[in-house]
C-alpha cells in the first residue's frame, strides 16, 4: 500500500490493485518514463463498500489518478473495484483493467462501470506509456476547454403523459429536415425511454450515462460508437430498453459532456426524467434552455404551478425556463392567459392537439413529417425558426373561448 511519506505534489498518481508481481513491476517501470507521473504503490485487496482503504495524501492531492486493476484473481470483485474507484474519485481517475479475459461481455461490463482502457497480459510497456500520456493530455485539454457554440435544450414533463418525448422528437426532426442543423437527441431516462420507439430504432449498445462515465476518454471515435443515426440525419443516444435502477452522475461530468457536445452539434435536445434529483439539477444547470411541458388539464397545471414556483427560487433558472403547453385547443377549460396569470410566467409556446395522428406515427415508428401541412407541424416550424433565428417573441395560440378559470384554488 502507498505510504504517507511520499511527496504529495504528484500531478498523476499511479497505483495498482491486486496486480501480480510482474504486472506491478512493469507498471512502476513504465510510470518512471512519464513526466509528472509517479507510481505510488500497490493495493493487495480489491476495493468494495466493505473494504475501502485509507487513501494516502499523495493520491488524494494528485491532479489525476490512474488505477491499474488486475482482473484475473476475481473478475467480479475487479468490476466492483472499478465502480467504487469511479465513485470515489469521479472524473479525476482513469481506470485501466488488465487480465487474460477478453470476452466481449466482460469488456462491455468493464466499460459500463467506467473502465478507460483494457490491456492483455503480459503488460506491454509502450502501450501502457501511451495510455498514461493520453490520460495526461485529456486532463490538460479538459482544463483548457472553451465553451462551444451549440445550444442544449432539456425537456421536462411536469408529470407523466404530457407528451414530452413527442415534442422533443418532432422539434429535433424539424431542426434537421427544415433547417439542416446537426442535432443530437438524447433519451436520458434510466430505463424504458420511448425515443427509440418514436423513431423506429431497434437497438443500441450504449447509453448516455455510460458516455458521461467515460468523459475523460471522450473523443470523436468514442462518441461515434455511442450515437445511432436515424435515416433523417438526426443523431440519437437512446435509453436502456430494460428495467434498471437509477444512478447518480457527477455534476461536473455532465457539465463537461455538455461543453463537448456544444462544440460538435448545433443543438443537443435531452428528454430527461421528471424526478428532480441532483443529476436533474446538473442537467438543467448545464442547459441553455429548460423546456417545461404541461397540458391544459387541471392535474398537469397544478404540477406546472408548483414546478415554476420551485425553479424561480434557483438562481439563473428563470432566464432559461420556457413553458410549453401541449395538446392545446380552443375548447380548453383554462385559457392560455389564465395559465400565465396563475403561474406568473409567460407561455413560450402552445402546441395544438394532434393525438390521433401522433398515435399512428408512434405505432409506425415514423414521426409526423416536417413537410406535412397543418397546425401541428406549423407550431414546430415556428419553434424551430425561433431557435435558429434566436427570436424572442412568444408564439400565441389561437384565442380560446373564454371560460372561468379554476386554477386559483391550487
Amino acid at each position: 500500500m502507498p505510504t504517507e511519506s511520499q511527496k504529495s505534489e504528484t500531478s498523476q498518481a499511479v497505483f495498482s490493485v491486486c496486480a501480480t508481481p510482474d504486472v506491478a513491476s512493469a507498471t512502476a517501470a513504465a510510470t518512471q518514463s512519464i513526466s509528472g507521473a509517479e507510481f505510488v504503490g500497490e493495493f493487495q485487496e480489491y476495493i468494495s463498500g466493505e473494504k475501502r482503504p485509507q487513501f494516502p495524501s499523495i493520491i488524494n492531492n494528485a491532479d489525476s489518478v490512474v488505477a491499474l486493476i488486475d482482473c484475473d484473481r476475481n473478475p467480479e470483485a475487479a468490476l466492483e473495484t472499478m465502480d467504487r474507484l469511479r465513485q470515489i474519485f469521479q472524473q479525476r481517475v482513469s481506470l485501466v483493467a488488465i487480465g487474460s479475459r477478453t470476452e466481449t461481455e466482460f469488456l462491455l461490463r468493464a466499460m459500463r462501470v467506467g473502465c478507460d482502457e483494457f490491456l492483455s497480459k503480459p503488460l506491454d510497456r509502450p502501450t501502457f506509456i501511451a495510455a498514461l500520456n493520453r490520460f495526461q493530455r485529456a486532463r490538460v485539454s479538459a482544463s483548457q476547454v472553451q465553451p462551444g457554440k451549440g445550444r442544449v435544450l432539456s425537456f421536462f414533463g411536469v408529470k407523466g403523459g404530457v407528451g414530452t418525448t413527442t415534442l422533443a422528437v418532432h422539434l429535433a426532426m424539424h431542426l434537421v429536415k427544415k433547417h439542416r442543423k446537426k442535432v443530437l437527441l438524447i433519451d436520458y431516462k434510466h430505463e424504458l425511454g420511448h425515443i427509440a420507439l418514436h423513431l423506429g430504432i431497434k437497438e443500441s449498445a450504449y447509453y448516455f450515462d455510460e458516455l458521461v462515465r467515460n468523459v475523460d476518454r471522450l473523443d470523436t471515435d468514442l462518441l461515434e460508437s455511442f450515437v445511432t443515426r436515424h435515416p433523417s440525419g438526426l443523431e440519437v443516444i437512446p435509453s436502456p430498453d430494460v428495467v434498471a435502477a437509477p444512478r447518480e452522475v457527477p455534476a461536473d461530468a455532465i457539465a463537461r459532456i455538455m461543453d463537448e457536445l456544444r462544440r460538435r452539434y448545433d443543438f443537443v435536445l435531452i428528454d430527461t426524467s421528471m424526478q428532480y434529483t441532483s443529476t436533474t439539477h446538473a442537467m438543467m444547470s448545464s442547459s441553455d434552455q429548460v423546456v417545461l411541458i404541461s397540458t391544459p388539464d387541471v392535474a398537469a397545471l397544478r404540477d406546472l404551478i408548483r414546478r415554476v414556483e420551485h425553479y424561480a427560487l434557483i438562481d439563473g433558472f428563470t432566464d432559461k425556463l420556457n413553458v410549453v403547453i401541449n395538446r392545446s385547443t380552443s375548447d380548453d377549460a383554462v385559457s392560455q392567459q389564465d395559465i400565465e396569470k396563475t403561474i406568473h410566467f409567460p407561455v413560450y409556446l402552445a402546441v395544438p392537439n394532434n393525438y390521433a395522428e401522433l398515435m399512428r406515427a408512434i405505432n409506425a415508428g415514423e414521426p409526423v413529417a416536417p413537410a406535412q401541412r397543418g397546425t401541428f407541424s406549423n407550431s414546430f416550424q415556428t419553434w424551430a425558426f425561433r431557435l435558429t433565428s434566436d427570436g424572442s417573441q412568444s408564439i400565441q395560440a389561437p384565442e380560446p373561448v373564454k371560460k372561468r378559470s379554476f386554477l386559483f384554488g391550487f
